[in-house]
């Protein structure tokens, strides 16, 4: 006893006099050095029951509490955010302030909870980048000018700059399920920007001066678009396309009624209505242009009322509601209309001149057209001749794809010249198995395709997204 009483009054005249305090050594190197190779401090454990509250701690002095009074709480208690869990915290003469992320000041591997966002963030306080790494690598950085980049430093003129490189790795990859939503959805509001903008090969991207709301360019395609719903068996594709365009009339999608529209590589049932049941066609492109009744409408590259597997049919160039024609420039280097002659019947022509031979010649058909041509009895070959000279006349026999005879009337034998004309029928375009590719015998004055349908638009802005109803 009278041994513990001397440690004790050793230990009192130690700290008075050197006003420092050691535990487990004898040389203090702070007010209070704790040293032991195999314990710990416990501090004070309490329940707190929210941040804002002291209670249970106070001061044994009175008054408030002191500025960073230490503590252990063992309880979950309050209500977001001043809620508390188990952890260190200390008084900062407010309220308890976490040593973790639940109500600290230090963003937690855990998360964190009760921050202020006018307050608190992530980032830097000085013009200074904030990197974000992996595996002690940059991965994505928030450029102090306010730009951000991921794998790249990024430049001061691109908001967002995103690089990589390998086969098969995308930069960017947007993906959505709805069918207002988009999964990628670009906007620029002055009417002289681009929106979107693509460009393929090392060389500058193309847009156009007036803007656009997608621009593309590249060493071999600027823009490529493809369906994969055109299965010519399945009516739920009609009207389906790879691409399309419109020139709204009124700027109000509701209504689809657009001055001018077109469709690149689509299917569709083009019949007459109420005349034929279907008319299963398939196009390159479709362009209309007008508004109302009497728009100008035309097909190129239709293969017109094919099978459901695609085949058969008619197959047109250019098929359409408005005039065949050409132009030629005239003195004033001004262009001038020429119209072209057009038929009932899909027709072949040919011209030449030829020589009567003592009353009679035959005529040969050309050997690569003959074989396009197709004439029987339903289908005669017309032959119109123009004589240059003086003779009894002439008529025309033994007519056949090979050829005709023009011979002399009264059995005359004169050398006349004359110049011929002839009109036959096209034949059916047939494959090497003999089936018809298109059809073309038969066909006068057949049904055409009426205008494709317009497709349904829909209009998104910041605020709403609308459906155009037909």
């Amino acid at each position: 006893m009278k041994k513990n009483y001397l440690t004790l009054i050793a230990l009192l005249c130690y700290c008075t006099i050197n006003a420092q305090v050691g535990i487990g050594t004898v040389t203090p190197q702070a007010f209070l050095d704790i040293n032991s190779n195999t314990q710990g401090v416990l501090v004070s454990r309490v329940a707190l029951t929210a941040r804002n509250v002291a209670l249970p701690v106070v001061n044994p002095q009175g008054g408030a509490l002191a500025n960073g009074t230490l503590v252990y709480n063992t309880a979950t208690n309050g209500v977001a955010p001043l809620h508390v869990a188990p952890g260190f915290y200390f008084w900062d003469g407010t309220q308890w302030v976490a040593l973790d992320g639940t109500g600290g000041r230090d963003w937690s591997l855990l998360g964190n909870s009760g921050t202020n966002p006018a307050t608190n963030f992530l980032g830097t306080s000085d013009n200074q980048n904030l990197i974000f790494r992996t595996n002690n690598l940059q991965r994505a950085v928030v450029r102090s000018d306010g730009n951000v980049a991921i794998n790249s430093a990024g430049d001061a003129f691109t908001k967002l700059y995103v690089s990589t490189t390998g086969a098969g790795n995308d930069a960017v990859h947007g993906a959505n399920n709805d069918n207002i939503g988009n999964a990628f959805w670009g906007t620029n509001v002055n009417n002289g920007g681009t929106a979107i903008l693509g460009g393929a090969g090392p060389g500058a991207s193309i847009f156009p001066s007036t803007g656009a709301g997608v621009a593309g360019s590249g060493p071999f395609v600027g823009v490529y678009g493809s369906n994969g719903f055109g299965d010519p068996n399945n009516a739920t594709y009609y009207t389906n396309c790879a691409g399309g365009f419109g020139l709204d009339s009124d700027n109000n999608v509701a209504t689809l009624n657009s001055s001018a529209f077109a469709k690149i590589a689509g299917i569709d049932n083009i019949s007459p209505n109420g005349v034929l049941a279907n008319r299963r066609s398939l196009y390159g492109g479709y362009f209309n242009g007008g508004v109302g009744a009497g728009q100008s409408y035309a097909y190129v590259g239709i293969k017109y009322n094919a099978t459901n597997t695609g085949t058969g049919g008619t197959n047109y160039k250019i098929i359409g509601n408005g005039t065949n024609s050409t132009m030629i420039m005239d003195k004033e280097n001004k262009p001038r209309v020429l119209f072209s002659p057009e038929a009932p019947e899909i027709l072949f022509e040919d011209y030449g001149t030829a020589e009567l031979v003592n009353g009679e010649v035959y005529v040969p058909i050309d050997e690569i057209l003959k074989e396009a041509l197709y004439i029987d009895d339903k289908h005669p070959l017309k032959v119109f001749i123009q004589l240059e000279g003086d003779c009894n006349g002439v008529f025309v026999t033994e007519k056949s794809k090979n050829g005709f005879k023009v011979k002399e009337l009264a059995n005359g034998t004169s050398n006349t010249k004359f110049s011929w004309h002839i009109v036959a029928n096209r034949a059916d375009d047939k494959d090497a198995q003999g089936n018809i590719t298109s059809e073309h015998v038969g066909l006068r004055l057949p049904y055409g395709p009426v205008p494709a349908k317009e497709t349904q638009l829909a209009i998104k802005s910041n605020e709403k997204n609308i459906v155009a109803q037909k």
